[in-house]
């Protein structure tokens, strides 16, 4: 059995690249549901208009300032408009049985739908002070923050135009979701969430939206269309239940890539 140390380091997002203070990113707090909510805003460094939007959620025990270190997408992706978004504890899981770490509900309807409400509250406020690309709106998130994208995809599909899944995957929600181009990446030695329970997901998919295999743009990485353009792009890695250095360039690019259909 792991240690409380131990289990907190799983949780958290392994941080892989120095953090480049940027003027252009800003805390911001939003009261949703009689709490404030935390989020750091990055605004685009180039301008574009109207401009896509990425919206990312941590991993359990993480917090926004962490992840915007870690991933560093606002860098990745100048043009874009990235919101580090950041969750709450008190919602339990299977290796967080109290809830101690700050997360994000696993299940529509949990906890009063307070992180749905989030997600509402911040798109609706980006509407109100950007020239967002409805169009083009994406969520990114790891291990905890993934399985929460699941939820969205599940009960808010017409906010978004694809997500990004790293350490956990929407599992069964897709076989019943609607068509979405998806990225989604997995460790082979992942241990809280394990490899051979994640890769269903890419079957589910490529089931559900009748994908074919298009190419391998490079060894562990492989992309998959069907013909109404919606796309699969999966990534294996060798790692464990982290954020690899090149997974944050190939979800930029995979978004990019939705840009120009």
């Amino acid at each position: 059995m792991k240690s409380p140390t131990q289990t907190f380091i799983v949780f958290c997002l392994c941080v892989l690249f120095p953090w480049q203070a940027s003027a252009a990113c800003n805390d911001k707090v939003l009261h949703v549901h009689g709490r404030d909510r935390s989020e750091i805003i990055c605004t685009p460094s180039k301008s574009t208009s109207p401009v896509p939007v990425v919206l990312v959620f941590h991993g359990r025990g993480g917090n926004a300032k962490d992840v915007a270190e870690g991933i560093r997408l606002h860098e990745l992706w100048p043009e874009a408009l990235v919101v580090y978004m950041e969750g709450l504890p008190g919602i339990p899981a299977p290796y967080d049985p109290e809830g101690r770490g700050a997360g994000w509900q696993l299940n529509a309807g949990e906890a009063n739908d307070r992180d749905i409400a989030f997600t509402d509250a911040t798109l609706d406020t980006l509407a109100q002070q950007f020239n967002v690309d409805q169009r083009h709106v994406f969520a990114v998130g790891h291990s905890n923050g993934a399985s929460f994208i699941g939820v969205l995809w599940a009960t808010r599909a017409q906010r978004f135009d694809g997500f990004a899944f790293s350490a956990s995957q929407a599992d069964q929600l897709i076989t019943s979701a609607d068509p979405k181009s998806v990225f989604m990446g997995m460790g082979m030695r992942d241990e809280l969430i394990p490899f051979t329970q994640q890769r269903k997901s890419i079957q589910y998919a490529t089931t559900r939206f009748g994908m074919a295999p298009v190419r391998a743009d490079q060894p562990g990485v492989n992309l998959y269309r069907n013909k109404n353009g919606i796309e699969l792009m999966t990534a294996i890695y060798t790692s464990g239940h982290t954020w690899p250095a090149e997974q944050s360039q190939l979800i930029v690019d995979f978004f990019k890539r939705q840009l120009q259909k």
